[in-house]
């Protein structure tokens, strides 16, 4: 059996400098996957910061990866645009996208909305963790 490394931060974004609030942006590898941590306010001056965060670590890492929303404060609904324009890009470089941990009322608006993957926790949405 495969041992699954333990998570490490790689790389991570800086806060935008036109941000309306506190804003971050990291990743870390977990086995296979990337894990993509937000924290903050995803609005209009946050979107380009995490999409390009996003298509960098889809790109030049990972295609398979969750995104963790956890402490995200409030997101504008283009962020869902964000989010599903990524998994669009994954599933062209042969993963996927799912997000992890947001607030109810997320899950419910993507249901209604372009669809993306939501799980209730991060060790429900990586594969490694799941059980089987």
């Amino acid at each position: 059996m495969k041992a699954t490394p333990k998570p490490r931060l790689v790389r991570s974004v800086r806060l935008p400098t036109d941000a309306s609030g506190p804003f971050a942006c990291s990743w870390s590898a977990v086995g296979d996957c990337a894990v993509v941590r937000v924290a903050g306010a995803i609005d209009v001056g946050t979107l380009t910061p995490l999409a390009e965060e996003l298509r960098h670590v889809i790109t030049t890492k990972l295609p398979r990866l969750v995104v963790d929303l956890r402490r995200v404060t409030r997101m504008e609904a283009a962020g869902l645009d964000v989010l599903a324009d990524a998994h669009e890009l994954a599933v062209a470089n042969g993963g996927w996208l799912r997000a992890s941990g947001a607030e109810q009322w997320l899950p419910e608006l993507m249901r209604h909305t372009r669809p993306v993957a939501h799980y209730p926790n991060l060790a429900d949405a990586l594969p490694s963790y799941r059980r089987r």
